[in-house]
């Protein structure tokens, strides 16, 4: 069996210029009407796509709540309801459970918390996306979809922990894919990539920029799958509609899921 896996950060709608429905539509009608993922993780996906998404896609189900929740507040503060982001995972596949996550973002010392309040401005709830598919082989497969800190240390490095102690605990195969915000340049990183190696987990090898805007021509979106997969092509995608859409590549993988 072959499956189609994309990670895309696709910008918050309020980052990009003149948004309109036409131009969200026919960004995903070329990822799930013409390149057909069987799964789609998103990365600051807000309502007001969901919503179009929800409505015009209606064979897709999306997973995935708020980081901020969906509530009372969240709805009558401007900024919470601007930046409400999800994780959000869409799929065709049978889904058996799913929950949204909220991973560790307080930063754990003084510097971090004041470089996070005055230099960076970014003190902001990450979460993760978990949810469990069965595939047609009635195998079941764990997608895990998240959005790491940018900028703290201390907090980068307790995210990536929470990440490896719940892969390592669970015995279900598991597809971690996401925007890092980190390459392998980075020590933090590629500690977590060696670690995961060791559990029997592969990188998909795209070595190569993933943010437009980086210095460096290193990813910082990434997926992790088990290395029992085959993988058949991967690379990212790139249009006109992607680049006026976000300042993200699309990364994606097509593997067997049968055993090498």
């Amino acid at each position: 069996m072959e499956l189609k896996i994309c990670t895309f950060n696709v910008k918050n709608d309020n980052l990009i210029q003149k948004l309109k429905k036409e131009t969200i539509l026919d960004c995903y009608k070329g990822l799930l009407c013409e390149h057909k993922f069987d799964i789609l993780a998103t990365q600051e996906m807000i309502d007001s796509t969901l919503n179009v998404l929800k409505e015009e896609f209606k064979d897709y189900s999306i997973y995935g709540k708020n980081r901020y929740g969906n509530n009372f507040v969240t709805q009558r503060i401007n900024f919470l309801k601007k930046y409400n982001e999800h994780a959000s995972v869409l799929t065709k596949l049978e889904v058996l459970s799913n929950k949204t996550i909220s991973l560790p973002w307080i930063p754990g010392n003084m510097k971090d918390l004041y470089q996070g309040i005055v230099k960076h401005k970014s003190i902001t709830p990450r979460i993760l996306t978990d949810i469990v598919v069965e595939l047609e082989n009635k195998e079941k497969l764990r997608i895990l979809n998240t959005h790491l800190d940018c900028f703290m240390y201390s907090v980068k490095k307790r995210q990536l922990n929470y990440l490896f102690n719940r892969i390592n605990k669970t015995d279900i195969p598991i597809v971690l894919l996401g925007d890092f915000n980190s390459n392998l340049e980075d020590k933090l990183f590629k500690e977590f990539v060696e670690k995961l190696d060791l559990l029997g987990y592969q990188r998909v090898e795209y070595n190569h920029k993933t943010f437009r805007k980086s210095k460096k021509d290193l990813p910082i979106d990434h997926i992790f799958l088990p290395k029992k997969y085959r993988i058949k092509n991967f690379g990212v995608l790139d249009n006109e509609i992607i680049k006026t859409y976000s300042d993200h590549f699309p990364l994606y993988v097509t593997i067997d899921i049968k055993n090498k």
